[in-house]
């Protein structure tokens, strides 16, 4: 009798366990749909064919690609009242890339902007306060998508890796591959870091990955579609690009290649 009654509380425990597994691997799955609402929106340069994206103080600065027309540009976040102003307003600075590069991801560190190449296997340094040239590094492999950690560059190229740098001489520190639910996320791109995740761009794709930096785990998604749906686009090539975390609104500006419009969402999960 009493092995028959120990025999039904491990059975009991058992299968309570198992509906408990189930039961966080169901809640873990439903919890990488992340949630946003749109707070403000801009126009946005349809002429910049965005690759890199940020935000610091009250301007954006913001790489532009493609080869004898790449740009590195600065401007600030406030709109002038009149549609006319909007549309006609120079950048605050412009800096021309040499016609031999096609611009990449773009990151900020300790006062510098640090910006890739396509596939010149070269990093552009600049001054962040003139936009002045400084120096170039080589590197090994594509470069798509930069950010920063406040510590080291981050670096995508295309595939589902992500290189940590050393500021000072590009080298590499560290190599994470990101995976959802155990699939390879490749097409990483654009890049941003908020918070201890990494935030990337899927190329091709209207979602925005967050990333553990550690595992290289997906841990949220956010599904943009519907947000791009709303620019009437007629180029394929007009895929979402761009992330810019707005400490001060704490929420994100995006926007996309091309895009008429940039937008601020607040992620509301």
């Amino acid at each position: 009798m009493k092995q028959s009654i120990r025999v039904k509380q491990f059975i009991y425990a058992l299968l309570c366990t198992s509906l408990l597994l189930i039961a966080n691997l169901t809640s873990a799955t439903e919890n990488t749909s992340l949630h946003y609402k749109i707070i403000a929106e801009r126009t946005h340069k349809p002429t910049l064919f965005t690759q890199g994206l940020l935000v610091d103080g009250d301007h954006f600065y913001e790489s532009s690609g493609l080869y004898n027309k790449s740009l590195l540009v600065s401007y600030p976040i406030a709109e002038p009242a009149s549609t006319w102003a909007k549309i006609s307003a120079p950048f605050t600075q412009k800096q021309s890339i040499p016609s031999q590069y096609f611009a990449e991801g773009l990151a900020l560190l300790n006062g510098k902007l640090y910006l890739l190449t396509w596939r010149e296997k070269t990093l552009l340094v600049y001054d962040k306060a003139t936009l002045n040239y400084e120096k170039s590094i080589s590197y090994n492999g594509e470069g798509w998508g930069l950010t920063s950690n406040g510590e080291q560059l981050i670096r995508s190229d295309g595939s589902s890796r992500l290189y940590f740098h050393n500021a000072t001489d590009f080298t590499v520190t560290k190599t994470i591959n990101v995976t959802d639910d155990g699939t390879d996320v490749s097409q990483l791109n654009e890049l941003e870091f908020v918070r201890g995740f990494i935030w990337a761009n899927v190329w091709h794709q209207d979602q925005i990955v967050k990333i553990d930096p550690d595992s290289g785990h997906v841990v949220g998604k956010i599904d943009l579609g519907d947000l791009k749906k709303t620019l009437n686009l007629k180029d394929s090539e007009q895929v979402l690009n761009g992330i810019a975390w707005d400490e001060k609104q704490q929420a994100f500006w995006v926007t996309g290649k091309q895009w008429p419009k940039m937008f601020l969402i607040r992620i509301t999960h």
